[in-house]
């Protein structure tokens, strides 16, 4: 599971006025599962790639091949 930046900081802001519903088993019988302040379970950050980076080397040699 994972939320996002604004949507952690926000259950952060509010605290117990926050809730996160949570839907198991969707495709069978599903269960809903109602979570208060969410920010409390412990998330971890999930880096994700935002760019890439190449040298100016690596592109001058490119062009000679």
């Amino acid at each position: 599971m994972a939320l996002s930046a604004n949507e952690y900081r926000t259950a952060q802001r509010l605290g117990n006025d926050y809730w996160l519903y949570v839907v198991f088993d969707c495709a069978s019988t599903p269960t809903l599962q109602l979570i208060r302040n969410p920010s409390r379970l412990g998330w971890e950050p999930v880096v994700r790639v935002e760019q890439y980076h190449v040298t100016a080397k690596a592109i001058l040699e490119a062009t000679r091949e």
